[in-house]
C-alpha cells in the first residue's frame, strides 16, 4: 500500500508529469508523421491511378473514333453537295457551318431526296460515349465534321499537333487530340483528326471523397494511438518509477541511519572541543576539520532526507494554515538583515501589499531562507540584496534580487538540478550541498506555486516566486 502511494505521487510529481508529457508528445508527434506520410502516400497512388485510368479511357475513346475517320469523312462528302447541305440545315433549323451527330448523319439516310443506293450496307462505327464524354470528327483541314457525346472544348484544334498525340485541359475536360495517319502511306499524309475528352469532375468528387475519408481515418486512427500512447507511456516509465522509488526509499533509508552515527561523532568532538586541555595542541585542527565535516554531512543527510519526505509524500494541506505572506517575509529581514551587514552588504526590503496564502509556515519560511542565504553566499562584498512583493494576477509575487556573481544563460536550466553547482559558485560556497534550490523548487511546486531564475554574468540573479493567495 505505502508502495502503490509512493508511486502515485511520483507519477503526480511536476517533474515526472512534465517527462510524461514530454514523451507522449514525441510519441503522438512521429505517429502523426508516420499517418499523415501514409495518408498523402496512399492519396498520391491512388490519385496517380485514377488520372491515368482516365487518360486512358480518353485515348481508347479516340482511338476507336479514329477507326470512324475515313469512313466519316468519305459520306460526308458523297452524300452531301453543297446544295444538299444547304438544304439539310435549312430543314433541320441548323446554324450554317454547323456539325452533324452520328445520329443525325445516320438520319440523313432516312431522307427520301437523299437516299443512296447502297445506304443499307454503309456502317459507322459509334463509340460509346456517356454523359461526361465527347468525341469530334475533324478532317485535314481541321473542319469539324461530326460530334457525338454532351460536352465539348468550345476551342479550335491545336495548331500543331504531335504525331503521338496532344494533350491539354480546357475548363474540367481532359482532351485528347489525335492525328489520323493514312495507312500505307509512305508520307504518313494526315487524314484527319479525332478530338475526345472526358470530364474531371467525377474523378475530382471522387478524390474528394478519398481525402475526407484519409483524414477521418487518421482522426480516428489518432485518437486510438493517442489511447495506446498513454497506455504505453505509462507502462514504458513504470520500471524507470519503481527503480527511481527505490532508489528514493534507499536515499530516505540511509540519510535515516545516517543521522544517528553523526550525531554521536558531533557530540564527541563537542565534548572533546569541550575540553581543550585534554588535547594535542597539534591535533587541534584535526578535530576542527572533522568538526566542520561532520556538520556538513549532517546538513548534506537532512536536506536529502527532506527532499525524499517531498518527493515521496506531498504536504498534508490539513495542516496548513492561513498566513500573511508580508510578515513573514518581514521576519526573515530582519534576521538576515545583521547577516547582511556582517558580510559588507545591504539587505532592503519593499512589501508592497498585505498577502494572506495557505501553506505550511516552516516549509515555505525553509523557501525563501534558502533564496537569501543563496543571495548572501554568492554577493561580494559591497553588493546589494533586494527582497520585493506584490500581488499581481491573483499571486503573490516575491522576487529576491542580488548584484552578486550572476549565472551564464547554459547553466540556468540546470540550476534547480540536485548536487549541481557552476564552477564559479565553488569559490563562494566551498561548503554547499547543492540541494538549497532543488528544496526550494520543490516547496514551491508542493504549494501550487512556481519558481524562475533570471541572471547576467558580474550582474546579478533574480529568484521569482509566485505563490497564489488564500480565496477563502
Amino acid at each position: 500500500m505505502v508502495w502503490d502511494i509512493g508511486l502515485i505521487q511520483i507519477f503526480n510529481s511536476p517533474q515526472l508529469r512534465q517527462w510524461r508529457y514530454r514523451l507522449l508528445l514525441s510519441y503522438l508527434i512521429v505517429t502523426g508523421f508516420v499517418l499523415a506520410a501514409f495518408a498523402i502516400m496512399v492519396y498520391t497512388i491512388v490519385a496517380r491511378d485514377r488520372h491515368n485510368q482516365l487518360d486512358l479511357h480518353v485515348r481508347q475513346l479516340a482511338m476507336v473514333a479514329a477507326v470512324s475517320l475515313e469512313t466519316v469523312q468519305h459520306e460526308y462528302k458523297e452524300l452531301f453537295t453543297e446544295a444538299e447541305y444547304a438544304e439539310y440545315i435549312t430543314r433541320q433549323g441548323l446554324k450554317p457551318n454547323a456539325s452533324l451527330s452520328l445520329a443525325e448523319l445516320m438520319g440523313k439516310y432516312q431522307q427520301d431526296s437523299l437516299i443512296a443506293p447502297n445506304a443499307n450496307q454503309v456502317r459507322i462505327a459509334n463509340p460509346l460515349t456517356p454523359e461526361n464524354q465527347g468525341v469530334e470528327w475533324f478532317d485535314q483541314h481541321k473542319r469539324l465534321l461530326v460530334r457525338e457525346g454532351s460536352i465539348f472544348p468550345d476551342t479550335p484544334l491545336p495548331e500543331s499537333n504531335l504525331d503521338t498525340g496532344d494533350w491539354y485541359r480546357w475548363q474540367d475536360l481532359r482532351i485528347f487530340v489525335m492525328p489520323v495517319i493514312l495507312m500505307g502511306d509512305p508520307q504518313k499524309s494526315v487524314l484527319g483528326y479525332v478530338r475526345a475528352g472526358e470530364s474531371t469532375l467525377p474523378l475530382a468528387a471522387e478524390l474528394q471523397q478519398l481525402r475526407e475519408q484519409l483524414m477521418l481515418g487518421v482522426v480516428l486512427v489518432s485518437g486510438l494511438v493517442t489511447l495506446g500512447g498513454i497506455w504505453l507511456t505509462s507502462q514504458s516509465l513504470s520500471p524507470v518509477l519503481a527503480n527511481l522509488e527505490q532508489l528514493k526509499q534507499f536515499t530516505a533509508n540511509a540519510s535515516h541511519e545516517l543521522r544517528n552515527p553523526l550525531t554521536a561523532i558531533r557530540a564527541s568532538v563537542a565534548v572533546l572541543q569541550s575540553h581543550p586541555e585534554r588535547i594535542n595542541a597539534m591535533d587541534w585542527d584535526k578535530l576542527q576539520a572533522i568538526a566542520s565535516a561532520s556538520g556538513q554531512m549532517s546538513q548534506l543527510v537532512d536536506d536529502l532526507l527532506l527532499l525524499t519526505r517531498l518527493d515521496r509524500h506531498a504536504l498534508d494541506a490539513r495542516l496548513w494554515r492561513s498566513l500573511p505572506l508580508d510578515e513573514l517575509l518581514e521576519d526573515l529581514g530582519f534576521i538576515y538583515g545583521d547577516r547582511a551587514a556582517a558580510a559588507d552588504l545591504t539587505l532592503t526590503l519593499d512589501l508592497q501589499a498585505e498577502a494572506i496564502i495557505q501553506g505550511d509556515a516552516a516549509q515555505l519560511q525553509r523557501l525563501f531562507t534558502n533564496l537569501l542565504s543563496n543571495a548572501l553566499q554568492y554577493t561580494p562584498p559591497g553588493g546589494q540584496i533586494t527582497l520585493t512583493m506584490k500581488i499581481q494576477e491573483n499571486q503573490a509575487w516575491v522576487n529576491i534580487q542580488d548584484t552578486g556573481i550572476g549565472i551564464a544563460p547554459e547553466h540556468i536550466p540546470h540550476i534547480f538540478d540536485r548536487f549541481w553547482r557552476a564552477d564559479p559558485a565553488r569559490h563562494y560556497d566551498p561548503g554547499g550541498t547543492g540541494l538549497g534550490l532543488a528544496i526550494a523548487q520543490s516547496i514551491a511546486h508542493h504549494h501550487h506555486g512556481s519558481i524562475s531564475l533570471t541572471s547576467q554574468l558580474d550582474i546579478g540573479s533574480c529568484f521569482q516566486v509566485k505563490l497564489p493567495l488564500d480565496r477563502k
